[in-house]
């Protein structure tokens, strides 16, 4: 099988977009993220069940140890690939996430799709890469979807947001063969659609990244689907919010019914 099967990537998607809930922070960034709430799983689980999330990003420790309270009630992605962020002066400049979990296991598990982390631009991108390719042909023998979280990251790498190493990035992903790309917001429509023109026939996924202002972050997700991209994967932008469902909701009007930013907020 050549492409991934429509049966696992319609599992994704409603109305054509996606709508992901990342929680993969954990490990990425540790305690820092959390509060008295959102440190609980159950919690990110219940924002999900309650809302129109089409995916729910988790390592393969959460998938395992919380998989009754989500399991067929909303579409698993196991993250297969990370680090933590201690030794962070050496990743800043040789950025490498190794793989946590086999494809395999990801199955076992559950899995409607498995994401991987590609520093483009690192020093050790060439064993990120071929770590890639394992994962994304193996993945293939089951018919899963790859989702690539293409961050272009490293000594080589000035500005991760420049809209030419992104639109990079986007183009490294559609040419290793993966089905969905998460990446950086642009700054603008038009450089933002010069990253999905990139990417070709990939779907594009724009990075929730920090929590920020709802109404910076709402016109992004607005001007990022103007210029064809397929939706977010985003998680401290809800689960750090203290009213999760109002941002999960607006998300929703403007992801799945095409809402202006004002009538999101209505």
């Amino acid at each position: 099988m050549l492409e991934p099967s429509q049966k696992y990537m319609s599992r994704l998607f409603r109305n054509g977009r996606a709508m992901f809930l990342a929680y993969d922070q954990g490990l990425e960034h540790g305690p820092k993220d959390f509060n008295d709430k959102n440190y609980n799983p159950e919690y990110i689980i219940d924002i999900a069940l309650r809302n129109k999330f089409t995916g729910l990003i988790f390592h393969k420790g959460l998938a395992e140890k919380y998989h009754e309270n989500y399991s067929g009630k909303v579409p698993l992605i196991v993250k297969v690939n990370g680090k933590d962020n201690i030794a962070k002066a050496q990743a800043e400049v040789e950025p490498f996430s190794p793989v946590v979990c086999s494809v395999d296991y990801a199955v076992k598990l559950g899995a409607d799709a498995v994401g991987y982390t590609l520093y483009v631009g690192s020093p050790l991108e060439s064993k990120a890469m071929e770590d890639l390719r394992q994962v994304q042909e193996c993945a293939r023998d089951y018919g899963l979807p790859v989702v690539g979280w293409m961050y272009p990251r490293g000594k080589y790498v000035e500005n991760d947001t420049d809209p030419n190493i992104v639109a990079y990035g986007a183009r490294v992903g559609l040419e290793l063969g993966c089905d969905l790309l998460k990446v950086k917001y642009t700054g603008s429509k038009e450089t933002f659609k010069k990253v999905v023109d990139m990417a070709g026939r990939a779907k594009v996924l724009c990075a929730g990244g920090l929590k920020s202002d709802l109404n910076v972050f709402l016109k992004q997700t607005r001007d990022i689907l103007d210029v064809g991209a397929t939706g977010v994967a985003v998680g401290r932008n809800v689960w750090q919010s203290d009213s999760p469902d109002k941002v999960s909701k607006a998300l929703e009007k403007i992801i799945f019914d095409n809402k202006s930013v004002e009538d999101a907020l209505k």
